[in-house]
């Protein structure tokens, strides 16, 4: 899988340092409808919005992780499960590092059937589709004050410049 992006707080904070600790594995998904939808997510705690996807079970491979996550979070089966990349985020400031392993996913289903955590639940978590252009807008317009979400912010549009680029031509 090929190398998407490398974030670090210099990307994100301005600031020099490179975290050590080991990896936290997520898997995540560009999940298109029969009609030409996008699944977003959307924490309405904290107005955040992202692409489908969490972390990876010690016994997982990505393409298992990500079958499993797009089940989870949008009630889709995968039809069609395509590698993009992945991103590295190394975060500093919070002693973390992350590897991100997205894939571009085909469903057949058009109605949203999530099972969302109870954390998820307290975060007002929910998911919908959208036209490609409100899809990017909606994660890519934000502005974020925290660094953790201008992190997971560069990282979810790291792979739509992807996706846009070698599936949107």
């Amino acid at each position: 899988m090929k190398l998407l992006k490398r974030i670090t707080d210099a990307d994100i904070l301005g600031a020099s340092g490179i975290s050590k600790a080991a990896p936290r594995l997520t898997a995540r998904a560009i999940v298109r409808n029969p009609h030409g939808q996008y699944a977003v997510m959307c924490a309405q705690k904290y107005g955040f919005y992202s692409l489908p996807g969490g972390g990876m079970e010690p016994h997982e491979s990505p393409e298992t992780a990500v079958r499993r996550e797009v089940l989870e979070e949008t009630g889709c089966e995968c039809m069609t499960v395509e590698p993009l990349g992945y991103v590295e985020e190394n975060r500093a400031h919070f002693d973390q590092t992350r590897l991100s392993f997205f894939f571009v996913v085909a469903t057949n289903s058009v109605q949203l059937n999530p099972r969302f955590t109870d954390a998820e639940l307290e975060e007002g978590t929910s998911v919908n589709w959208y036209s490609w252009e409100e899809a990017w807008h909606l994660i890519a317009d934000a502005e974020y004050q925290a660094p953790k979400w201008k992190f997971l912010q560069a990282r979810d549009i790291a792979a739509l410049d992807a996706y846009r680029n070698d599936y949107l031509k």
